[in-house]
């Protein structure tokens, strides 16, 4: 947490607060912003930076009192935390010897206004200052401002103070005193549509800076777009300063009241927002009543198919009784009940003598081709049979060994196109053995025991790695660097742990209690994890070499939200698949005591056929509403698994396949009102070996809809491949590596959806066991 160490009121609403946060004030540039978030259950809150002391290793921010977060914020005094700040974000001001300034600050804008005028001020620059406000108690930071200007003028809206009249006026008055060779204007958004078009007047470029809504601050939700020269862009990470003169000002006028309602509804009931309690997990009954004892057997006896234990119970069956057991069904809640609620898992897990008879059905092969279908290359024939003489907490061991993540892997990786579409099984023409009901089983039997086993480590080596970003890959490296005796530090961007796991994945498929023991297991290991730190930003891998870390590994993943650049995209309620999950999942937002805002829609329809898009709509099911998926292929061409699609249709999800979004429709609020879906049809097959969908011509539908959830795949995010001097990039900003996940860099691995452009937890995960050995080996050798 960050403790304020200095607050002062300007205004009845406007406060200043200087607050520790040593490694953004080292890192921070005039134009930078930062998230701020107050209390567990408060909303990532965008605010600009106004000054920064390094020796203090305090930043300054100036807040004025206009809604839940920031009434929140004002709320604190001296000595109280910050529960998170995350930054410096957006790119900084660009600074030069530009000759005449004109710097116009707007009621807060001002505060941010300050570095950028003190920066011109030093590069040589003649600046000239324009302070305005409604009346002047509403002017702030006039002595510093005066400090690095040539000339200021003050204007208030009630001649208050100053001279009378807007921000445009005082403008006008320093072009006419003399040649200006570009504006800045920081404030209000009128007010900087205004001012650009007074310098636009006089053919002077005007930079100004937006600051409008978003969820993390990194460009992983896309919900600060804009249309910025006739292009999408996005304010956090393109921004947030830009020429005036290509901003679309109507549409941000309407994005920026997207969620005025749902603000003010949160106004209204203030006090729940500070009074609100945390939800209370309970434990399975059965497990959590299950009498067990920890597994004292070594590794190696366990996973050892030559054991006696093992032939015997080899010898118990005949292969053909093996073969002739039913494969075991999954219990399932009801599908109407489990439409109805976002926190309990639609599969209810295998009991013990599920398990155990499901486990009978694997053939113990001499040469088991299902772990060859296993990125991560678990004994799998080993924890099988372990759970066939009962011995569940010994296959939880068996898993751990190579598996950072069983309880979760069991979950949510496609076995039946890995480890299961190998099994012998299916050669004949047998349903394979459900490897990953039995994966979730022994994690869920050994977490809901209490005897959790941690895997042997090695003794320290003293050789720190910084691992960037807590996702799988990220995750499944640490767990393996840490077993081998390094100290490994984590840094994750947002405030809390499990990267994708978290935001990514609803709880009906993946609790949030699942993925938090497995990372508590890997502090227990010894891994250490920093929240709020954005690598390249916060702090820069030079950094890091400097501190002493040997290895870096790049696991960031690929949280830049794919659009379609259709016409009306950006109208209000049409959001990506990660906001939209970020809200409902990391923020809580359906929750009404926290924080962050959510529409809810009526009628919503969600675009795409993977898994990402499948949880959009069940998600958006389990919150009330008519639900229609869109795809421009056929159904059978969907890559989301069988189970999730099954699932969808099960809860009631309206499947419209060979459609596709072309254009949508706004209302006078620019809020979405309706889709124009073009028809499609199958063609030749594409470079994936899928038909290509081709448009029938001149056949179109119009949709009535609310809300529209964009799920058509994710790009790696260019923030921190890029901040890295002299990396290799490939093909849309990923990490190029060798087949060890070695970068050009020779210290630097990467592995994931940064490398690999989009994958599966689990593939991520073996690029981070095959990362952890072969950083391993380099550095043994240096």
């Amino acid at each position: 947490m960050n403790k304020i160490v200095r607050k002062e009121q300007f205004s009845e609403k406007v406060f200043l607060f200087e607050i520790e946060a040593p490694l953004i004030a080292n890192s921070r540039k005039a134009g930078n912003f930062v998230i701020v978030r107050v209390g567990q259950k408060g909303e990532r809150m965008p605010l600009t930076i106004a000054g920064a002391d390094k020796d203090k290793g305090t930043i300054t921010l100036v807040v004025q009192q206009v809604g839940l977060s920031s009434k929140k914020l004002c709320m604190l005094n001296e000595g109280d935390f910050v529960t998170d700040i995350v930054g410096p974000l957006g790119n900084p001001t660009h600074i030069e010897k530009f000759g005449t300034v004109v710097c116009a600050g707007g009621g807060l804008g001002v505060a941010p206004m300050l570095p950028i005028i003190q920066a011109l001020k030093a590069a040589g620059n003649r600046v000239l200052s324009v302070m305005a406000g409604r009346s002047k108690d509403l002017i702030i930071l006039e002595d510093k401002v005066r400090e690095s200007s040539d000339e200021v003028i003050i204007m208030t809206d009630d001649g208050s103070y100053g001279e009378k009249g807007v921000v445009t006026v005082g403008i006008e008055k320093f072009i006419e005193q003399e040649h200006v060779d570009k504006v800045f204007a920081i404030g209000p958004p009128i007010m900087m549509k205004f001012s650009n078009l007074t310098a636009q007047k006089h053919n002077i470029p005007c930079e100004v800076s937006l600051n409008t809504i978003m969820v993390d601050g990194t460009g992983m939700c896309g919900a600060c777009r804009l249309t910025i020269g006739g292009k999408t862009k996005f304010v956090c990470i393109d921004g947030p300063e830009f020429d005036g003169a290509l901003v679309d000002w109507d549409e941000m006028f309407k994005r920026m009241g997207t969620f005025k309602k749902a603000e003010q509804e949160e106004m209204e009931h203030f006090q729940e927002h500070l009074d609100g309690k945390e939800e209370v997990k309970v434990k399975s009954e059965e497990f959590a009543t299950a009498q067990t004892k920890a597994s004292v057997a070594p590794i190696e006896v366990l996973t050892d198919r030559d054991a006696e234990w093992r032939k015997e119970l080899r010898a118990s069956m005949k292969p053909k009784e093996r073969t002739q057991i039913e494969r075991v069904k999954m219990p399932e809640l009801d599908p109407v009940y489990r439409a109805t609620t976002r926190t309990e898992e639609v599969n209810i897990g295998l009991t013990k003598e599920m398990a155990m008879t499901e486990a009978k059905r694997c053939l113990d092969c001499a040469k088991p081709t299902c772990v060859e279908g296993c990125p991560v290359n678990i004994n799998i024939p080993s924890f099988v049979k372990n759970i066939e003489c009962g011995q569940f907490l010994a296959a939880a061991k068996v898993l751990k060994n190579t598996s950072a993540l069983p309880a979760v892997c069991g979950r949510v990786c496609p076995q039946e196109k890995q480890c299961e579409s190998k099994c012998i099984h299916l050669k004949m023409n047998e349903p394979a053995v459900a490897i990953g009901y039995l994966e979730r089983f022994a994690a869920d039997y050994e977490r809901e025991s209490g005897n959790i086993s941690l895997p042997e480590i090695a003794p320290s080596n003293g050789i720190k790695i910084a691992v960037v970003g807590s996702g799988p890959a990220g995750l499944s490296f640490a767990g393996d660097m840490v077993k081998k005796g390094y100290d490994v530090y984590v840094f994750e961007a947002l405030h809390e742990i499990g990267g994708v796991l978290k935001y990514g994945i609803p709880e009906f498929r993946l609790p949030n209690k699942i993925v938090d023991v497995e990372i508590q297991n890997l502090s227990k290991m010894g891994v250490h994890f920093q929240t709020d730190v954005i690598v390249g930003k916060t702090i820069s891998v030079e950094t890091l070499e400097q501190q002493g870390f040997k290895g870096i590994f790049v696991g960031s993943g690929a949280g830049l939200p794919n659009f379609m650049n259709i016409p009306g995209e950006n109208a209000i309620n049409i959001m990506s698949s990660n906001e939209y999950l970020t809200r409902v999942n990391l923020m809580d937002a359906a929750n009404p005591t926290t924080d962050t805002p959510i529409n809810l829609g009526k009628k919503v329809l969600v675009v795409g056929g993977g898994n990402t898009a499948m949880d959009s709509c069940r998600t958006a099911k389990r919150l009330g509403a008519e639900v229609t998926l869109v795809y421009r292929r056929s159904e059978q061409e969907m890559p989301a698994r069988l189970e999730e699609v099954k699932h969808a249709k099960e809860e009631g999800i309206n499947f419209l396949c060979l459609h596709n979004p072309i254009e949508y429709l706004a209302d006078e609020a620019g809020a979405v009102k309706a889709a124009v879906l073009q028809v499609m049809e199958l063609g030749e097959p594409d470079a994936s070996g899928r038909r290509s969908p081709v448009p029938v011509e001149g056949k179109t539908v119009t949709l009535d809809v609310d809300q529209v959830v964009v799920a058509v795949g994710v790009s790696p995010n260019p923030l921190v491949p890029k901040s890295i001097e002299g990396l290799e990039l490939g093909r849309k900003n990923t990490i190029v590596v060798n087949e060890g996940m070695q970068s050009n860099r020779a210290e630097i691995f990467a592995g994931g959806d940064i490398v690999r452009g989009g994958a599966t937890v689990i593939l991520a995960m073996g690029d981070g066991r095959r990362a952890a050995q072969n950083m391993d080996e380099y550095l043994q050798k240096k």
